[in-house]
């Protein structure tokens, strides 16, 4: 497996979601698993902007939520954003 790295904010956010939005957390820990696994899930990279970060956004409970990473080196993803789209 890569060897994922969330910034802090995108921690918090998912700390936050464990303990109030459990579910959603799980759909989230399910997008990380993509990024993380060896070789990445190709729903890890449907979307890219021209900045060379990827966007995964998944539907859940009637709000659509946005997962943004990138890669520091190739074995190295880095979670920038986790947040509803909404809130952009």
């Amino acid at each position: 497996m890569r060897e994922l790295e969330l910034d802090p904010v995108p921690t918090e956010k998912l700390d936050s979601l464990h303990a109030t939005l459990p579910e959603v957390a799980n759909v989230i820990e399910e997008c990380l698993d993509w990024v993380e696994a060896q070789p990445v899930d190709v729903r890890a990279k449907r979307r890219r902007f021209s900045n060379g970060m990827w966007a995964i956004v998944r539907s859940f409970a009637g709000s659509d939520w946005l997962v943004l990473w990138d890669e520091d080196t190739p074995d190295h993803p880095v979670i920038r954003f986790i947040g509803e789209t909404a809130s952009l």
